[in-house]
């Protein structure tokens, strides 16, 4: 009680100054008095804004909640979770117009988490372009992307565009030789970096030994760059494959070892797949005077696998025969666990038939799935893509593996997905759109 507080806190100061050999100043009691009562307010307030601020956790809880349920759509950054069922129910959002737009189908593409990136490509102007825009669906606008060191064009079997958390990295492509028009001589593109953060583009070093001018398809492994040689159309001797690994930390390049060799004959295709530790490699092969390039018919399937941690190459068992057969002229994609295969026949009228499986390279084990409602490119390694919970096919179509069931996807005609970001396809118009999906 306040006053049984006093009247012992009265006893204490009267003692104080004997034991100090002081005279006690004047109204030090009322001072002790007040403080004390301020401090019990103090107290007693901040347990009240405590509890303030425990309702408002729970309001702001129930908020989020309220936030995801049926009607309100998810932000493009949630598209890699998103089921195939959601995406096929997603909305088509369309982005404000832009000049990059025109570009778009050779213009590098990459999404940060919070931009989508488009750089570069050739215009209806004919003219190859060394600028770019960044679009931020937070705030619905373009903002310019400065001029890089040069101009490129890409399309989707020579030049890749990935995001490393910090960076773009652009590498191959192709750059005028004389000016800006495409009309002239071209030659490969040289490796570019872009900073956000800093707004400001660099060049990459070139790799310690020259690269074959096939070696176009680049890798993100979560630390380093893979480039390597996705060609496979043309006489070979060994067979092998080159590439080499940059590391951006490090701005340094390393040539990658030399692969296992098929010991002659003919490539027929090859297939380079990230299977998230390591780089699995198809090569399809015939013994000299075989069959034409590019056939369903081979005299053996080699399978490597490249580890980067330990940088060395190992051979896997090769696929049994029906396997083999099943994998020539498919399109790939890695789902975490497993091979996801679409495979298109040769033949063209009316409506080939198609096949599709996933497969275990490490068991060697097939098993069939149900095949898309239309037909894969084949060659084109973003024709399959595993978004994190569905696979996107040919940017029309999306599989639900629980269900072994197609989605279509909405305003099909092609829907390219970015890295981890949502799906952007061109619209007629020279509209660019977004599919952003809506949540169960």
């Amino acid at each position: 009680m306040p006053g049984a507080d006093r009247l012992g806190l009265e006893e204490r100061l009267r003692e104080l100054p004997a034991v100090l050999a002081v005279d006690p100043p004047p109204g030090l009691l009322d001072v002790v008095v007040r403080q004390g009562r301020r401090r019990r307010r103090l107290r007693r307030a901040a347990a009240a804004a405590a509890i303030v601020v425990l309702a408002s956790g729970v309001l702001a809880t129930r908020a989020v909640v309220a936030d995801r349920s049926a009607g309100q759509v998810l932000h493009p950054s949630q598209a890699r979770d998103a089921t195939a069922a959601q995406l096929a129910s997603g909305r088509v959002r369309s982005l404000p117009s832009h000049p990059v737009v025109d570009r778009f189908a050779t213009a590098a593409i990459a999404w940060t988490g919070r931009e989508l990136l488009v750089w570069g490509g050739m215009g209806r102007d004919r003219l190859v372009h060394a600028d770019g825009a960044a679009f931020d669906p937070a705030t619905g606008r373009w903002r310019p992307l400065p001029s890089a060191p040069q101009a490129q064009q890409f399309d989707r079997r020579n030049g890749h565009a990935v995001w490393t958390g910090r960076e773009l990295l652009v590498w191959g492509g192709t750059a005028p030789e004389d000016g800006a028009r495409a009309e002239g001589p071209m030659r490969p593109g040289d490796g570019l970096a872009y900073d956000p953060a800093r707004d400001a583009w660099r060049r990459l070093p070139a790799p310690p030994r020259p690269l074959p001018p096939s070696a176009g398809l680049a890798l993100w492994t979560g630390r380093k760059l893979l480039v390597v040689d996705a060609e496979a159309d043309r006489e070979v001797a060994e067979g092998g494959l080159a590439g080499a690994a940059y590391d951006p930390v490090a701005d340094r390049w390393r040539m990658l070892p030399a692969s296992p060799r098929l010991g002659g004959g003919q490539l027929l295709g090859r297939t380079v797949l990230w299977a998230g530790t390591r780089l699995l490699v198809w090569t399809f092969w015939t013994r000299p005077g075989g069959p034409a390039p590019i056939s369903p018919d081979s005299d053996g399937v080699a399978l490597w696998a490249y580890d980067p941690a330990a940088d060395r190459w190992t051979t896997l068992p090769a696929p049994s025969g029906p396997v083999q057969s099943s994998l020539v002229r498919s399109t790939l994609a890695w789902n975490g666990r497993e091979v996801l295969a679409v495979q298109n026949t040769t033949e063209i009228p009316p409506d080939p038939p198609r096949f599709a499986g996933r497969y275990d390279p490490e068991g060697d084990r097939w098993a069939a799935i149900a095949a898309p409602p239309r037909r894969v490119p084949f060659g084109d390694d973003a024709a399959l893509v595993w978004t994190g919970a569905a696979l996107l096919a040919g940017g029309d179509d999306a599989y639900d593996p629980a269900a072994d069931r197609w989605w279509r996807l909405p305003a099909p005609g092609g829907w390219r997905w970015v890295g981890a970001g949502p799906p952007v396809r061109r619209l007629g118009g020279g509209v660019l759109a977004m599919l952003v999906p809506e949540p169960n």
